[in-house]
């Protein structure tokens, strides 16, 4: 008896490790797909350009070796955990195949041009919404701190 019960934990086990183990690999996979560490790479990029640092002459070795680090197993290993956290295996497999479409190619090209827009954007209009309620309350008597 004693050897079945031992005999079922270990496949018990041995089987939980199986899943995990494809879960990981999905999760590597769809973080491959997103190109998750191209886009790392590439805010790097633009950062180098930003005239704070461009102004000092730093060599690209310094860049070079920062994406390394940035790009760093760790990283990628708690951004995994992130996305495992938040969707199953089954959603994964979904994802992967979406970003390898055509629609989720062009959703990978051109996210970061689109996301800078509309934060433009939501920044503008988060501005007038700021003025509109101040401008509210003190018609209405609030005292507000700048």
């Amino acid at each position: 008896m004693k050897r079945i019960l031992f005999t079922l934990f270990i496949l018990l086990v041995s089987n939980l490790s199986f899943a995990q183990s494809q879960q990981k690999e999905t999760v590597f996979q769809l973080m491959d797909a997103m190109k998750i560490t191209d886009n790392m790479n590439q805010m790097i990029d633009v950062m180098m350009k930003n005239p704070m640092f461009s102004s000092a002459n730093i060599p690209q070795e310094f860049w070079d070796e920062f994406k390394a680090e940035f790009s760093s197993g760790e990283l990628i290993q708690e951004i995994a955990a992130v996305y495992k956290k938040y969707y199953s295996e089954e959603e994964m497999v979904g994802l992967i195949q979406f970003y390898s479409s055509p629609i989720g190619q062009k959703t990978l090209e051109i996210t970061p041009a689109l996301t800078g827009e509309t934060m433009q954007i939501g920044q503008k209009y988060g501005m007038q919404v700021v003025q509109k309620i101040s401008e509210k309350l003190k018609a209405k008597g609030y005292t507000i701190s700048q």
